[in-house]
């Protein structure tokens, strides 16, 4: 079969203590500090075969994630930007949809034929996260697309306790492909839900929402805070091409932070309340958290969603005098976030396929991830 290999020379950095983990399994947990070089090719590759306990999923289509294109930009000396865990080579990409191809012979939770999507993370269930509910941080995990095989090819196997059914979105949809393309998208809308509501703590109808940054993660995002109640949807963006996404989908207030000034804009929508909620969603952090600092709502939710490759100055005062909160958030496993999301979806009230911009053919795969590196667009689509 087709797919979409990532490779890169394993070079640990210098200053880079290697945990002893990653000498044995060569599973980076910083790849920002290890892997250098890397390469994106299309390749022919053995169809995987399903375990007992795992499905076979015909992919339909795969969305580029801003994680795949930090696997491929690199710093000067060569390392790649993305700084979380992977183990090359592998097949990349996360955020697809599918038609169940076959079964494991203990899995029986699927038809063959039905559409469906999955999460992330693999989770083992017998450690002591997985014991209390916090599945997402698995000590023993495994990350489809970044260290197990992942979408970006016309087949892979998945855990079937971590697979949906998106049947339910033929409620929204009456073109089977529109389906299968909005199924592609419910992956980024996780990430802002379960940050706004599997982390956070006290988010409420009618609370101001501001967004720094409306790439595909804050787009995907500024739905759901619409489709939750937010009274009103903020954000910043630099490039015009995505201001201009978010202004088609009908959120007016949409701001180039470097036009204008992102305090005073604040300040001016929300009549000098500050911002309820503030979602961290461009990376940018030293440029972003000074303005969150001083646009605090008091009892603010500060939701942490980006992956920085640098980190900023804190003003802790500032979030002690407001009573704010800062939450760290990071994928979307476990408590019904799928499901949950798919049901907006299914009701209506959760649309992205206005995001979509631009779709690709899997032999073209590597040039999606590099057009979706340009960060202009939406939602860049592989059409498997």
């Amino acid at each position: 079969m087709k797919a979409l290999v990532v490779d890169a020379e394993w070079n640990p950095h210098p200053d880079y203590d290697l945990t002893k983990s990653e000498q044995e399994t060569r599973k980076a947990h910083n790849s920002s500090k290890v892997w250098q070089h890397p390469e994106l090719n299309v390749e022919d590759t053995e169809r995987p075969e399903p375990a007992a306990n795992e499905v076979l999923v015909r992919v339909e289509y795969a969305g580029v994630c801003g994680s795949d294109c930090s696997m491929i930009g690199t710093d000067d000396e060569g390392y790649m930007h993305y700084s979380a865990y992977t183990q090359f080579p592998n097949i990349t990409g996360h955020e697809f949809s599918g038609t169940v191809a076959e079964t494991g012979d203990d899995a029986d939770l699927f038809e063959v034929g039905e559409p469906v999507t999955s999460e992330v993370v693999e989770y083992c269930g017998r450690c002591q996260q997985c014991r209390r509910g916090f599945h997402g941080h698995c000590e023993n995990f495994e990350q489809v697309g970044f260290t197990i095989p992942g979408a970006f090819a016309e087949y892979l196997v998945v855990p079937e306790k971590i697979l949906w059914s998106v049947e339910p979105l033929a409620d929204a949809y009456d073109d089977e492909d529109d389906l299968l393309r909005a199924a592609a998208t419910i992956e980024p809308s996780t990430i802002t839900y379960h940050g706004m509501f599997g982390r956070a703590d006290g988010i409420w109808p009618g609370d101001h929402h501001v967004y720094h940054g409306t790439g595909p993660i804050g787009l995907t995002g500024m739905n759901v805070s619409r489709a939750a109640g937010a009274g009103k949807v903020i954000g910043f963006e630099p490039s015009a091409e995505r201001r201009e996404i978010a202004r088609s989908i009908g959120f007016e207030h949409v701001y180039d932070p470097f036009e204008v000034d992102p305090v005073e804009k604040i300040d001016e929508l929300t009549h000098g309340r500050g911002a309820d909620v503030h979602l961290e969603t461009a990376g940018a952090v030293r440029q972003t958290y000074p303005v969150i600092e001083k646009t605090l709502a008091e009892e603010a939710n500060v939701v942490h969603i980006s992956n920085a490759s640098s980190a900023p100055e804190l003003d802790t005062r500032k979030y002690q005098g407001a009573s704010a909160q800062m939450y760290g958030s990071e994928g979307h496993t476990g408590r019904e976030i799928y499901p949950r999301v798919i049901r907006l979806m299914s009701a209506g009230r959760l649309d992205n396929l206005p995001l979509v911009t631009s779709t690709f053919p899997l032999s073209q795969a590597d040039k999606a991830v590099e057009k979706a590196a340009e960060r202009v667009d939406g939602k860049v689509l592989i059409d498997v």
